[in-house]
């Protein structure tokens, strides 16, 4: 008996800017897109700058407030066509000392 593979379907999202809010992209991606994996994709097309080394991105469900993990699958998270995820910047408090 063959296990039937859950089909991947492209859904409709809106990304909100870190630091601009008016500014939103909306894309359609497949359902199976990881959160670390569409911030890539942002940072790769301008819509967002690289992080540097003491801060990352996170995504977050802006109905329900939920951050998505990086290898959260928006399946997973209950991401449906329509939602909008808020681009969070974070200081993660770890630095690099340069060494004398």
């Amino acid at each position: 008996m063959r296990e039937e593979k859950p089909s991947v379907e492209n859904i409709r999202i809106n990304f909100l800017h870190p630091t601009n809010s008016a500014e939103v992209m909306t894309a359609q991606v497949p359902s199976d897109a990881t959160a670390g994996w569409l911030i890539t994709e942002m940072i790769k097309h301008g819509f967002i700058p690289q992080a540097d080394d003491v801060s990352r991105y996170r995504l977050r469900d802006t109905r329900t407030g939920v951050l998505l993990n990086d290898d959260q699958t928006l399946r997973a998270a209950n991401i449906e066509d329509g939602t909008s995820l808020s681009v969070a910047h974070t200081t993660t408090g770890a630095q690099r000392l340069a060494r004398p």
